[in-house]
């Protein structure tokens, strides 16, 4: 079996969903914290490494979930925005977090998994298959 040349696109997904899973794993074991959200970023890894042909389904799945939970959590923040703006704050450790800087950071990670998803090459690499993870 030859394996592929991986694209930039997935190579920058790779390195993101590595990111993303080692913060999933931070948070599990100090928070406790097993949701789809945090863990959910495993099995896109692991289909990326692997080049499995479900990795499109949770990939965009994924995605799109990511997607939801920033705009229900950006309409949310906008409403109390609008009754209370001295409440309205990003705290982490401690420190006052930039509200335009983490939307800001929140829209360009968004804005670069959905080029790399959608990008062709991207669709091509994730078309053929990679291990059969079939029995």
């Amino acid at each position: 079996m030859t394996q592929n040349k991986r694209p930039f696109s997935i190579l920058l997904l790779i390195v993101l969903y590595s990111i993303f899973t080692l913060i999933a794993l931070w948070r599990a074991t100090q928070y406790a914290s097993f949701d789809i959200l945090t863990m959910g970023v495993l099995p896109v890894l692991v289909g990326l490494l692997i080049q499995a042909r479900w990795t499109k389904v949770v990939l965009f799945f994924h995605l799109g979930l990511q997607t939801l939970v920033f705009v229900a959590l950006s309409t949310t923040a906008a409403i109390a925005y609008q009754i209370t703006p001295e409440d309205v704050k990003l705290e982490f450790a401690g420190y006052n977090i930039s509200i335009t800087l983490a939307v800001g950071v929140a829209i360009a990670l968004l804005a670069i998994q959905w080029w790399a998803a959608l990008h062709h090459k991207t669709r091509a690499y994730l078309n053929t298959q990679g291990i059969s993870t079939t029995a």
